[in-house]
């Protein structure tokens, strides 16, 4: 018989014999043709390989500043004539540690300069520069190729046709994080929960003693900042409101109707997701959850699973968040790295999922290195938030952050009738078989099978099945003779750097005995 609800997503709920689903480094795509011999499917999560490092610290901040046509592109490494006609022309700038570094098409990495007293390029101010993992931000304006950069609470500025950073005076201690509106560069201090705004398109100068504006809608402080389209969120703890330009010498205001009843919770979470923004939220109530925008209004978007999990880590606050699109699907990624946990929700099928890279010492899932997403010179590509590598993301690659294996589990619901006993004869998965690799680790890959008789409690010992050698397109993964019981937990995990692509999963049951 068919074993229903075998592809799904991840649901670990109260009460473990309830349900204790978990889908890691797999995601759930609906197959939408009539003709399909499924619903759905499970796909492999895209994994990364190296393109370059730096010993300095570890990765905070990716942005390509697009410069199709504009005179700035000449300062590049890659320049629009080296590049494929296809690729759209673009500058990859990335923080490292306290290091403005810019890569190129084959991901060779830069330095750039600065004026700022300290080694390097060091951004100054830090206690700790090497060490640091707080988020920096870059966001460039017009033609004029002026870029404004943001890092350890200050701001900085540099330009496209030069090398060289500089500090802005003016925003020491004032600058927590960035962003750019209508022309105008803008400066969150979430420490005094004040907004500034340079002059037109130039990060050069800001007047820190009139150009500002402070929150007046609600009592708690705005800690976080995100601009949307032509409109800009300024996150509160508890409550949120929307801004935009009036026109007015001071251009920013808040729209009066848009108040939101929803803080953040964690100052790194919020992402543009397709069209909307899905950020980690709180509110007066308690409730910890993760929210979606629709309009002036937001969607609460995580399960009761999930809302579960977060709120038994010990510290939620340092989540970090990023967000990509690929083969069809848009993916909000929420880390918890002190947790050592990694929730992914994918708007295109509103389910979710882990990511985690696997440690192999430990036997365990840490928060998924892979951060600080950007799509530059036609492919995605991450930082690491353990170390200073710079990756290429992509699913047709089969390793993880530093060269690991990903290792992807399928946890399916338990299965029981009205706690009886019932016998099960053989399970088969029904995937793809016969693509192992040539030589190496994957020539024979593995799936590997454990059974709980609890309902997920306990597990007993691994039982490995061939998926089939190269080529041996016909290969079926069954195990025989099962055993029986009341309430079944059926698991499978793979490590081979194949591509597991899994669509179901087919039970023979002989009976069941009071």
């Amino acid at each position: 018989m068919d074993f229903k609800h075998f592809i799904g997503g991840s649901y670990e709920s109260q009460a473990v014999t309830a349900d204790q689903e978990r889908l890691v480094n797999w995601y759930m795509e609906a197959l939408e043709s009539p003709g399909a011999t499924r619903s759905s499917a499970l796909y492999p999560t895209p994994g990364v390989t190296q393109l370059a490092t730096d010993s300095g610290g570890y990765g905070r901040c990716h942005y390509v500043m697009s410069c199709n046509g504009f005179a700035y592109c000449a300062a590049s490494q890659s320049k629009p004539e080296r590049l494929p006609a296809n690729i759209t022309h673009g500058r990859e700038f990335l923080v490292i540690g306290n290091t403005l570094f810019e890569a190129n098409l084959a991901g060779t990495l830069r330095e750039w300069t600065s004026s700022s007293p300290g080694p390097g390029n060091a951004f100054d101010g830090s206690t700790n520069p090497s060490t640091s993992t707080v988020p920096a931000t870059i966001h460039s304006g017009f033609a004029s190729g002026n870029v404004f950069l943001t890092a350890n609470e200050k701001g900085y500025y540099f330009n496209a046709l030069g090398a060289t950073v500089f500090r802005v005076s003016a925003l020491d201690g004032k600058a927590t994080m960035g962003g750019f509106l209508d022309g105008y560069f803008l400066a969150l201090d979430a420490r005094e929960s004040t907004l500034y705004i340079s002059n037109l398109d130039d990060p050069t100068t800001w007047d820190t003693g009139t150009d500002f504006a402070q929150r007046s809608l609600a009592s708690d402080s705005w800690i976080a900042m995100k601009v949307f389209g032509r409109y800009i969120w300024l996150f509160g703890e508890l409550t949120s409101e929307i801004w935009q330009d009036t026109g007015e010498r001071f251009p920013f205001a808040p729209i009066p109707t848009a108040l939101i009843n929803y803080g953040i919770a964690a100052q790194w979470s919020a992402q543009i997701v397709d069209n909307q923004i899905v950020w980690l939220a709180r509110n007066d109530a308690g409730r910890i959850c993760v929210a979606r925008s629709t309009g002036q209004n937001v969607d609460i978007i995580s399960t009761p699973a999930v809302e579960l999990a977060i709120s038994g880590y010990s510290d939620y606050s340092d989540a970090r968040s990023d967000s990509y699109a690929d083969l069809g699907h848009n993916f909000y990624v929420l880390s918890f790295e002190g947790s050592k946990a990694t929730w992914v929700w994918d708007s295109k099928t509103n389910q979710w999922h882990e990511r985690g890279t696997w440690e192999k010492a430990s036997a365990s899932f840490t928060s998924w290195r892979p951060s600080h997403h950007a799509f530059a010179f036609g492919e995605h590509r991450m930082l690491d938030r353990s170390t200073g590598n710079l990756y290429r993301m992509n699913s047709d690659i089969m390793t993880d952050a530093g060269g690991g294996v990903i290792r992807r589990v399928r946890r399916a619901p338990a299965l029981q009738s009205e706690n009886r006993r019932v016998f099960y004869s053989n399970l088969e998965l029904d995937l793809e078989p016969g693509l192992g690799l040539s030589t190496g680790q994957g020539e024979d890959p593995q799936v590997m099978l454990r059974l709980s008789n609890d309902g997920g409690k306990t597990w007993g010992a691994e039982m490995m099945r061939s998926a089939g050698k190269i080529g041996e397109y016909e290969t079926r993964v069954r195990w025989n003779r099962l055993g029986s019981a009341r309430r079944r937990v059926f698991e499978v995990s793979v490590s081979d750097p194949t591509p597991w692509r899994l669509t179901g999963a087919y039970l023979t049951v002989n009976g069941e005995q009071r």
